[in-house]
């Protein structure tokens, strides 16, 4: 599969934990034409629960392959958009094929409209298996509620100036909400070669931080309990041990897994994963290790911080975790206290006076970067689209301007108002591609309901 280099990784990117722990997608590449369902029971805190999927034949079986890559784009597009409440993002096929490095002039296009449908129609049931706040519920889900897009040809095929309205599935949305997050290296995933090893990885990395944040070395699993956790269709100990050989290799290569053994015969033997390990800090890290030890935080605590979230980061937060207690906080436990400094997401602890935060600096620094080159793929893919509007009558310039409106706009528009609007565009009481333009660039920037009214008003007085 062609790779492209992936986007940046200088902003954090964040997995939703269920989806990760429980691996929705098998990682197969490819999948009998019957593999329309699996179940897999397992054992969760002293008890049995249980994971299900039901899907159509039609779309091709249960998610498999490509849509982990798709699924976990789209966790980062509604990350990106401000985690709106109805879960609905709105963004181009383009965009989604550039976060996980899909070539972007290819038929991955069609592979990426097939993997949206067999997340739309697909429907999981987690029994006593989901995470809500602190307990263990039942839910019933479709990874995609709702799909919408725009096409430029009459046979519905995406491409790269494609918009597609998603909204996420409810259950998704509100634990992403309630930060059950766990930090992901997209930059390594996507650098990997194979969807299954993307996918493996994916889920090995799920494993490798206990449920009270201490790091874990090694993970061991049967081998046909980790075969279900896989998807595997076909789950004999020595297919299923072919099946994940490539994906073993490459990931002991890249330096994520130490080793991989085999222990026990037959249906009882078990994979013993063990991660790879830094053999010695540098001399920067163990400084930094040593100062999180003398504040109070236990030894796998501070290690698996450093491998989650990298050196710089708690140099900065170490920073910042001083410059609070010497504006005069007290915290009743400076431990504790410091690991939610370093792990905080959501800006809880402002800046002390004095205190200047260089990974803000950073941040704004990257941001800037991003939205030129943001600025400039939106230059390439404007000069695309007015090409299509170009070869379109007043008729189709108006139709076309609807239909995309409808996608960007949805509910902010009463549907009373789109006669109208479409008899304003072909009267030329208002520009099509112009009024388009408006409408994407209000949804960058958060505020499709003032644009919204606005038009309202325009049609208003206009009709």
């Amino acid at each position: 599969m062609p790779r492209k280099k992936p986007e940046s990784t200088e902003v954090e990117r964040f997995d939703e934990a269920n989806v990760a722990r429980l691996g929705l997608i098998s990682i197969q590449e490819r999948i009998p034409p019957d593999f329309t369902s699996w179940t897999v029971d397992f054992d969760l805190d002293g008890r049995r629960a249980r994971l299900s999927c039901v899907a159509v034949a039609e779309h091709g079986g249960v998610p498999h392959g490509l849509d982990n890559d798709v699924s976990l784009a789209l966790i980062n597009l509604y990350q990106e958009a401000g985690c709106p409440e109805d879960g609905t993002i709105v963004t181009t096929a383009y965009r989604i094929l550039s976060i996980v490095g899909w070539d972007t002039s290819g038929h991955y296009y069609q592979a990426l409209k097939e993997s949206l449908e067999r997340l739309t129609t697909a429907t999981y049931t987690a029994s006593e298996a989901w995470r809500s706040g602190r307990k263990w519920t039942t839910v019933t889900f479709r990874y995609i509620e709702r799909l919408e897009y725009t096409s430029e040809d009459d046979k519905l095929h995406l491409s790269g100036p494609s918009v597609l309205r998603i909204r996420l599935a409810r259950e998704i949305v509100q634990s992403i909400r309630a930060r059950y997050l766990k930090p992901l290296d997209l930059g390594f995933l996507t650098s990997l070669d194979r969807p299954l090893t993307r996918a493996l990885y994916r889920l090995l990395d799920a494993q490798r931080v206990s449920p009270d944040g201490g790091e874990v070395t090694q993970f061991r699993t049967n081998i046909v309990e980790w075969a279900k956790a896989c998807k595997i269709v076909d789950q004999t100990p020595t297919r299923v041990r072919r099946t994940l050989e490539g994906a073993h290799r490459e990931l002991i290569e890249r330096g994520y897994l130490a080793a991989v053994e085999y222990r026990g015969r037959g249906n009882r033997q078990e994979i013993i994963y063990t991660f790879a390990q830094p053999a010695h800090p540098t001399p920067e890290a163990a400084e930094v290790l040593e100062r999180l030890w003398a504040c109070g935080v236990a030894r796998p605590v501070a290690q698996s911080l450093l491998a989650l979230y990298g050196l710089e980061r708690l140099r900065e937060r170490l920073r910042r975790f001083e410059a609070i207690l010497q504006s005069g906080y007290a915290p009743r436990n400076r431990a504790g206290f410091l690991v939610d400094v370093i792990r905080d997401e959501e800006d809880k602890y402002a800046d002390p006076e004095g205190f200047v935060s260089e990974m803000r600096r950073r941040a704004e620094a990257a941001r800037s970067r991003r939205s030129e080159a943001l600025r400039r793929e939106e230059e390439r893919q404007q000069r695309h689209v007015e090409a299509g509007w170009d070869e379109l009558d007043a008729r189709g310039r108006a139709a076309k301007a609807v239909r995309m409106l409808a996608l960007i706009l949805g509910k902010h528009l009463p549907t009373r108002y789109y006669s109208g609007l479409a008899e304003a565009f072909e009267q030329g009481a208002l520009p099509p591609r112009e009024t388009v333009e408006a409408a994407v660039k209000a949804q960058v920037e958060l505020r499709l309901q003032d644009f919204a009214q606005a038009l309202i008003a325009r049609l208003d007085q206009l009709g």
